[in-house]
Protein backbone atom coordinates (compact mmCIF):
# COMPACT_ATOMS: atom_id res chain seq x y z
CA UNK A 1 0.00 0.00 0.00
CA UNK A 2 0.14 2.43 0.33
CA UNK A 3 -2.21 4.69 1.43
CA UNK A 4 -2.92 7.20 3.97
CA UNK A 5 -5.94 8.14 1.96
CA UNK A 6 -6.72 9.01 -1.61
CA UNK A 7 -4.52 12.01 -0.85
CA UNK A 8 -1.62 10.14 0.70
CA UNK A 9 -0.81 7.33 -1.67
CA UNK A 10 1.51 6.66 -4.53
CA UNK A 11 1.52 6.31 -8.28
CA UNK A 12 2.74 3.01 -9.67
CA UNK A 13 2.24 3.22 -13.40
CA UNK A 14 4.87 4.20 -15.90
CA UNK A 15 2.42 6.44 -17.77
CA UNK A 16 2.51 10.21 -17.30
CA UNK A 17 -0.38 10.97 -15.01
CA UNK A 18 -3.00 13.65 -15.40
CA UNK A 19 -3.99 13.51 -11.73
CA UNK A 20 -2.28 14.22 -8.43
CA UNK A 21 0.89 12.17 -8.03
CA UNK A 22 2.08 10.71 -4.78
CA UNK A 23 5.57 12.21 -5.03
CA UNK A 24 4.22 15.66 -5.92
CA UNK A 25 2.42 16.05 -2.61
CA UNK A 26 3.61 17.61 0.61
CA UNK A 27 4.25 14.32 2.35
CA UNK A 28 4.53 13.66 6.07
CA UNK A 29 7.68 12.28 7.57
CA UNK A 30 7.62 8.80 6.11
CA UNK A 31 8.47 7.30 9.48
CA UNK A 32 5.08 8.62 10.65
CA UNK A 33 3.30 7.26 7.58
CA UNK A 34 1.77 4.14 9.12
CA UNK A 35 0.48 6.09 12.12
CA UNK A 36 -1.12 8.73 9.92
CA UNK A 37 -2.68 6.05 7.77
CA UNK A 38 -4.49 4.64 10.79
CA UNK A 39 -5.88 8.10 11.55
CA UNK A 40 -7.00 8.94 8.03
CA UNK A 41 -8.30 5.73 6.46
CA UNK A 42 -11.56 4.44 7.95
CA UNK A 43 -11.57 0.67 8.36
CA UNK A 44 -7.91 0.36 7.40
CA UNK A 45 -7.18 -2.62 9.65
CA UNK A 46 -10.34 -4.32 8.43
CA UNK A 47 -9.09 -4.05 4.84
CA UNK A 48 -6.03 -6.14 5.63
CA UNK A 49 -7.99 -8.62 7.74
CA UNK A 50 -10.54 -9.20 4.96
CA UNK A 51 -7.87 -9.56 2.28
CA UNK A 52 -5.96 -12.05 4.43
CA UNK A 53 -9.13 -14.04 5.13
CA UNK A 54 -9.95 -14.03 1.42
CA UNK A 55 -6.56 -15.43 0.48
CA UNK A 56 -6.69 -18.02 3.25
CA UNK A 57 -10.00 -19.19 1.78
CA UNK A 58 -8.93 -19.10 -1.87
CA UNK A 59 -5.26 -20.09 -1.98
CA UNK A 60 -4.29 -23.75 -1.68
CA UNK A 61 -2.30 -24.80 1.35
CA UNK A 62 1.42 -24.56 0.83
CA UNK A 63 3.64 -22.04 -0.89
CA UNK A 64 2.06 -19.11 -2.73
CA UNK A 65 3.55 -16.14 -4.58
CA UNK A 66 1.69 -12.85 -4.07
CA UNK A 67 2.16 -9.72 -6.15
CA UNK A 68 1.71 -6.44 -4.24
CA UNK A 69 1.11 -3.49 -6.56
CA UNK A 70 1.86 -0.18 -4.86
CA UNK A 71 3.87 -1.87 -2.11
CA UNK A 72 5.74 1.19 -0.84
CA UNK A 73 5.64 1.31 2.94
CA UNK A 74 5.44 -2.48 3.14
CA UNK A 75 2.15 -2.55 5.04
CA UNK A 76 0.37 -5.29 3.05
CA UNK A 77 3.43 -7.50 3.15
CA UNK A 78 3.85 -7.15 6.90
CA UNK A 79 0.15 -7.72 7.58
CA UNK A 80 -0.33 -10.63 5.18
CA UNK A 81 3.01 -12.32 5.66
CA UNK A 82 3.50 -12.30 9.41
CA UNK A 83 1.17 -15.22 10.16
CA UNK A 84 1.48 -17.01 6.81
CA UNK A 85 5.03 -18.35 6.47
CA UNK A 86 4.29 -20.11 3.17
CA UNK A 87 3.43 -16.86 1.37
CA UNK A 88 6.16 -15.15 -0.64
CA UNK A 89 5.87 -11.58 -1.91
CA UNK A 90 7.02 -9.41 -4.79
CA UNK A 91 6.24 -5.75 -4.18
CA UNK A 92 6.38 -3.09 -6.88
CA UNK A 93 6.32 0.68 -6.45
CA UNK A 94 7.76 3.57 -8.44
CA UNK A 95 8.27 6.05 -5.58
CA UNK A 96 11.79 5.50 -4.24
CA UNK A 97 11.25 6.96 -0.73
CA UNK A 98 8.31 4.61 -0.20
CA UNK A 99 10.33 1.63 -1.42
CA UNK A 100 13.06 2.60 1.05
CA UNK A 101 10.47 2.83 3.83
CA UNK A 102 9.23 -0.66 2.97
CA UNK A 103 12.75 -2.05 3.04
CA UNK A 104 13.40 -0.46 6.45
CA UNK A 105 10.19 -1.83 7.91
CA UNK A 106 10.77 -5.31 6.47
CA UNK A 107 14.39 -5.48 7.58
CA UNK A 108 14.63 -7.99 10.39
CA UNK A 109 11.01 -9.11 10.11
CA UNK A 110 10.62 -12.82 9.26
CA UNK A 111 8.59 -11.97 6.16
CA UNK A 112 11.44 -9.79 4.91
CA UNK A 113 13.35 -12.91 3.90
CA UNK A 114 10.37 -13.91 1.75
CA UNK A 115 10.01 -10.54 0.04
CA UNK A 116 11.45 -8.98 -3.09
CA UNK A 117 10.89 -5.23 -3.54
CA UNK A 118 11.15 -3.72 -7.02
CA UNK A 119 11.29 -0.02 -7.85
CA UNK A 120 9.43 -0.32 -11.13
CA UNK A 121 6.10 0.11 -12.84
CA UNK A 122 3.93 -2.98 -13.00
CA UNK A 123 4.13 -2.84 -16.80
CA UNK A 124 7.89 -3.40 -16.57
CA UNK A 125 7.86 -6.31 -14.13
CA UNK A 126 9.27 -9.42 -15.80
CA UNK A 127 7.86 -11.95 -13.34
CA UNK A 128 4.62 -13.81 -14.11
CA UNK A 129 2.36 -16.57 -12.79
CA UNK A 130 1.49 -15.10 -9.40
CA UNK A 131 -0.98 -17.04 -7.26
CA UNK A 132 -2.66 -13.84 -6.03
CA UNK A 133 -2.25 -10.07 -6.14
CA UNK A 134 -3.21 -6.99 -4.15
CA UNK A 135 -3.74 -3.41 -5.29
CA UNK A 136 -4.83 -1.38 -2.28
CA UNK A 137 -5.55 2.37 -2.48
CA UNK A 138 -3.33 2.68 -5.52
CA UNK A 139 -5.30 2.42 -8.78
CA UNK A 140 -7.14 5.69 -8.14
CA UNK A 141 -3.88 7.45 -8.99
CA UNK A 142 -3.94 6.10 -12.53
CA UNK A 143 -5.95 8.32 -14.90
CA UNK A 144 -8.88 6.91 -16.82
CA UNK A 145 -7.53 7.97 -20.19
CA UNK A 146 -6.51 4.48 -21.27
CA UNK A 147 -3.79 4.24 -18.61
CA UNK A 148 -6.07 2.74 -15.96
CA UNK A 149 -7.21 -0.03 -18.31
CA UNK A 150 -3.60 -0.72 -19.32
CA UNK A 151 -2.65 -0.82 -15.63
CA UNK A 152 -5.29 -3.46 -14.88
CA UNK A 153 -4.28 -5.45 -17.96
CA UNK A 154 -0.66 -5.43 -16.79
CA UNK A 155 -1.70 -6.88 -13.42
CA UNK A 156 -3.90 -9.49 -15.09
CA UNK A 157 -1.07 -10.56 -17.41
CA UNK A 158 1.15 -11.40 -14.44
CA UNK A 159 -1.35 -13.66 -12.64
CA UNK A 160 -2.15 -17.32 -13.04
CA UNK A 161 -5.52 -18.08 -14.66
CA UNK A 162 -8.18 -17.90 -11.98
CA UNK A 163 -5.88 -16.24 -9.40
CA UNK A 164 -7.57 -13.68 -7.11
CA UNK A 165 -6.81 -9.97 -7.14
CA UNK A 166 -7.82 -8.07 -4.01
CA UNK A 167 -8.35 -4.48 -5.09
CA UNK A 168 -9.42 -1.69 -2.75
CA UNK A 169 -9.78 1.79 -4.17
CA UNK A 170 -11.32 5.21 -3.75
CA UNK A 171 -14.48 5.50 -5.83
CA UNK A 172 -16.93 8.22 -6.67
CA UNK A 173 -17.48 11.19 -8.96
CA UNK A 174 -16.12 14.42 -7.48
CA UNK A 175 -18.78 17.10 -7.39
CA UNK A 176 -21.74 14.75 -7.17
CA UNK A 177 -23.81 15.17 -3.97
CA UNK A 178 -23.26 11.66 -2.59
CA UNK A 179 -19.52 11.76 -3.23
CA UNK A 180 -19.20 15.17 -1.59
CA UNK A 181 -21.19 14.04 1.45
CA UNK A 182 -18.88 11.07 1.88
CA UNK A 183 -15.89 13.40 1.55
CA UNK A 184 -17.20 15.59 4.37
CA UNK A 185 -17.83 12.55 6.56
CA UNK A 186 -14.27 11.41 5.77
CA UNK A 187 -13.03 14.75 7.06
CA UNK A 188 -15.01 14.52 10.30
CA UNK A 189 -13.80 10.95 10.83
CA UNK A 190 -10.17 12.06 10.50
CA UNK A 191 -10.67 14.96 12.93
CA UNK A 192 -12.28 12.66 15.50
CA UNK A 193 -9.28 10.37 15.05
CA UNK A 194 -6.87 13.09 16.08
CA UNK A 195 -6.06 14.83 12.78
CA UNK A 196 -6.01 18.64 12.81
CA UNK A 197 -9.12 20.00 11.09
CA UNK A 198 -7.16 22.00 8.52
CA UNK A 199 -5.04 18.98 7.60
CA UNK A 200 -8.10 16.73 7.37
CA UNK A 201 -9.91 19.16 5.08
CA UNK A 202 -6.87 19.57 2.83
CA UNK A 203 -6.54 15.81 2.62
CA UNK A 204 -10.19 15.33 1.69
CA UNK A 205 -9.97 18.07 -0.95
CA UNK A 206 -7.31 16.05 -2.74
CA UNK A 207 -10.02 13.50 -3.51
CA UNK A 208 -11.05 15.89 -6.27
CA UNK A 209 -7.58 15.73 -7.82
CA UNK A 210 -6.96 11.99 -8.00
CA UNK A 211 -8.32 9.80 -10.77
CA UNK A 212 -11.21 8.18 -8.90
CA UNK A 213 -14.01 6.72 -10.98
CA UNK A 214 -17.42 5.38 -10.03
CA UNK A 215 -17.63 1.85 -8.69
CA UNK A 216 -19.51 0.88 -11.85
CA UNK A 217 -16.74 2.26 -14.06
CA UNK A 218 -14.10 0.48 -11.99
CA UNK A 219 -15.94 -2.80 -12.47
CA UNK A 220 -16.21 -2.19 -16.22
CA UNK A 221 -12.48 -1.53 -16.45
CA UNK A 222 -11.57 -4.64 -14.48
CA UNK A 223 -13.85 -6.75 -16.67
CA UNK A 224 -12.38 -5.22 -19.83
CA UNK A 225 -8.90 -6.08 -18.52
CA UNK A 226 -9.90 -9.75 -18.36
CA UNK A 227 -10.95 -10.15 -14.74
CA UNK A 228 -14.06 -12.18 -13.92
CA UNK A 229 -16.38 -12.93 -10.99
CA UNK A 230 -16.05 -9.51 -9.39
CA UNK A 231 -17.09 -9.93 -5.76
CA UNK A 232 -17.48 -6.93 -3.40
CA UNK A 233 -15.67 -7.53 -0.10
CA UNK A 234 -15.36 -4.07 1.47
CA UNK A 235 -17.12 -0.71 1.58
CA UNK A 236 -16.51 2.25 3.89
CA UNK A 237 -17.47 5.74 2.73
CA UNK A 238 -15.76 6.32 -0.62
CA UNK A 239 -13.53 3.24 -0.38
CA UNK A 240 -14.69 0.04 -2.04
CA UNK A 241 -12.97 -3.33 -2.40
CA UNK A 242 -13.46 -6.36 -4.63
CA UNK A 243 -12.07 -9.75 -5.36
CA UNK A 244 -11.52 -10.13 -9.10
CA UNK A 245 -10.31 -13.36 -10.70
CA UNK A 246 -7.80 -13.51 -13.56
Amino acid sequence: MRSVSPALNRSCTGNEMTALKFGAQELPDLDDYATLAEQFVPGRRAIFAIVEASFLELLPKGSARILVVGAGGGEEILRLGSDNPDWWFVGVDTHRPMVDLALRRLDGAPVGARTQMEETAIENLDQRDFDAATCILTAHFVPDDGAKLAFFKAIHARMKPGAPLAIVDGTGIPGEPETELLRRIWTRHAVRNGVAEEAAEANAENFKKVAVVSAERQEDLLTSAGFERLTPIFRVLSIKGWLAFA
